[in-house]
């Protein structure tokens, strides 16, 4: 087991392949709606000159959410892109910063945190050595960080910077149910100092009009 295990670490898209086909398994996927997003995560990707393929992937029944795997794959919540139906900045935001996690190798990290682990149908065995291996600690900084990139990358490719703010503001507003924001809550940094940091950055990208 422990040599299988190693096996499927050495190789990022082994990993991820056997992962993505679990939780797919368990949360099939919508191909229109994959394929609806994509476009933006592509302009994102050529606006910030990243040359790394990446796609993504919205998944039904899946928690509200979104997950960098270990190699290409950003995957979506089906619930999350309805919560950015008809607000493209606000979707190209959280795309971009699921791209920062990629993009600065936190993908590795996210892999084996909570909003997968409870996905995934491997063997528990497997499940708890692959968790310890690749869950190297989704840090704050690395929540902030993958923030901070996705303004930057949002206003690079031409959508509102404050579109993040905006996103969050939402989620702390209660157009969501309570266990819902708290499911995602738990693997993100309190919204209040997400909101207070972001407002602040797109304030110098794009200052508020006074009269």
């Amino acid at each position: 087991m422990l040599n299988t295990l190693w096996k499927l670490v050495e190789d990022e898209s082994d990993v991820e392949a056997k992962a993505l086909a679990d939780m797919v398994k368990a949360n099939p996927e919508l191909p229109d709606w994959s394929a609806g997003v994509q476009p933006l995560l592509d302009r994102l990707l050529a606006a910030n000159d990243i040359k790394r393929e990446l796609v993504c992937r919205v998944l039904s029944q899946m928690p509200f959410g979104a997950v960098s795997l270990s190699h290409k794959t950003i995957v979506l919540a089906e619930s999350l892109v309805d919560f950015c139906r008809g607000r493209t900045p606000q979707m190209a935001f959280v795309l971009a910063h699921e791209v920062s996690h990629m993009h600065r190798g936190h993908g590795r990290e996210r892999f084996g945190a909570t909003d997968v682990a409870g996905m995934l149908t491997l063997n528990p065995i497997m499940a708890f050595g692959m968790k310890k291996l690749l869950d190297t600690g989704r840090s704050r900084e690395n929540e902030f960080e993958a923030d901070r990139d996705a303004l930057a990358f949002c206003h690079r490719a031409g959508y509102a910077p404050h579109a993040g703010a905006e996103f969050l503001e939402r989620l702390a507003s209660g157009e969501l149910a309570r266990d819902t924001i708290k499911q995602y809550q738990s693997a993100h940094p309190p919204l209040s100092e997400r909101l207070a940091e972001l407002r602040a950055r797109a304030d110098k990208l794009n200052p508020p009009q006074t009269s």
